[in-house]
C-alpha cells in the first residue's frame, strides 16, 4: 500500500435497523484498513429503539449521521455521497457485514490500474440462508437483463460526478444499484471482480429484496429499459444482424449441398 492511504467512506442507509446496525459497524471497525469514516443516513426511521440506537453514535468522531424524510436507500446513499470528502465509496446495507481485507484487497487493484473504477468480490449469506454468492464481471448482454453485482463494492467517488448518482426514481421500487452499474459499465471506467468474499448478506423474510424489489419488477424494468433504450436498441440490432447472418449462411450452404447432385446430373447429360 502507498504511504498516503486514500480515504474511504462507508455509506449506510438506515431504516429501523437498530437490531442489526451494531454488527455492521463492528465489521467495519474490524477491517484491516484504517483511513475511513462512516456515513449513516437515517431514512425516516419510525421505530423508537432504532432511533435511540442511532443516537448512541452521535458523538462518535468517525461516524456522521444525517436525518432525512423517508426517501428510500438510493436517495439516502446519494445524500451521504454528496457530503463525503473521501476518494472512495463503499455502500453497505445496515444489516450486512464486510470482511476484514475487502478494502485492502480492492485498493491494491486500483493501484495497478488507474482506469479502474469499481472493484467487487463475492458474498456469503447468513441468517436465514447459507452459501456463497459467486459474483462475476458482467458483459454487455447479461447486464441489460439482470443485476450480476451486489451493491457492496469499492467505487471511485469521481465516478458519481461523471455518470451521476443513484437513480432517484428507483430509490423505493429497488434495484437502483443495477441501473448504476449499467451506466458505469458503458462509461470509460473499468470494473473488476476479485474471487474473494468481500461481505456477508443477511437474508430475512422481511428484507427489501423479498418485500420490495421482487414485487416491483415490472415498474423497475420499464424504467430501466426506457432510460437505456438507445443502448438496448443498438444491442438488439447487433443480435438481429448476427442471427440473420448465421441463418443466411446455413441456408446458402444447405442450398449448395442439396443442389449439388442436380448440377452433377445436369452436367453429365449436357
Amino acid at each position: 500500500m502507498n504511504k498516503m492511504q486514500p480515504k474511504v467512506s462507508f455509506i449506510i442507509p438506515y431504516y429501523n435497523a437498530g437490531s442489526t446496525i451494531q454488527e455492521t459497524i463492528d465489521s467495519i471497525l474490524n477491517q484491516t484498513y484504517k483511513n475511513y469514516d462512516i456515513w449513516i443516513v437515517n431514512d425516516g426511521s419510525t421505530d423508537t429503539k432504532s432511533i435511540e440506537k442511532l443516537n448512541q453514535y452521535s458523538d462518535t468522531k468517525y461516524i456522521h449521521i444525517i436525518n432525512i424524510p423517508n426517501s428510500g436507500p438510493g436517495i439516502a446513499r446519494n445524500v451521504a455521497i454528496q457530503n463525503s470528502d473521501a476518494e472512495f465509496i463503499f455502500p453497505i446495507d445496515s444489516d450486512d457485514k464486510m470482511t476484514e481485507s475487502a478494502i485492502v484487497d480492492s485498493l491494491k487493484e486500483f493501484e495497478l490500474d488507474r482506469h479502474l473504477g469499481v472493484v467487487f468480490g463475492n458474498a456469503k449469506y447468513f441468517d436465514k440462508k447459507d452459501g456463497i454468492k459467486k459474483q462475476r464481471l458482467p458483459d454487455d448482454w447479461s447486464l441489460l437483463i439482470s443485476n450480476p453485482i451486489a451493491n457492496a463494492a469499492l467505487i471511485k467517488k469521481c465516478i458519481f460526478d461523471e455518470v451521476g448518482l443513484y437513480d432517484e426514481f428507483l430509490s423505493k421500487p429497488g434495484l437502483e444499484d443495477w441501473e448504476l452499474w449499467i451506466r458505469v459499465f458503458y462509461s470509460k471506467w473499468k470494473m473488476k471482480h476479485i474471487d474473494k468474499i468481500f461481505f456477508e448478506i443477511r437474508v430475512q423474510e422481511h428484507s427489501r429484496t423479498f418485500q420490495v424489489a421482487n414485487t416491483n419488477l415490472d415498474i423497475i424494468y420499464s424504467h430501466v429499459y426506457s432510460k437505456h433504450a438507445k443502448t438496448i436498441h443498438e444491442k438488439y440490432l447487433k443480435l438481429y444482424y448476427l442471427n440473420k447472418q448465421i441463418n443466411e449462411g446455413i441456408d446458402m450452404k444447405l442450398s449448395r449441398l442439396l443442389l449439388k447432385p442436380y448440377r452433377l446430373i445436369k452436367k453429365i447429360f449436357q
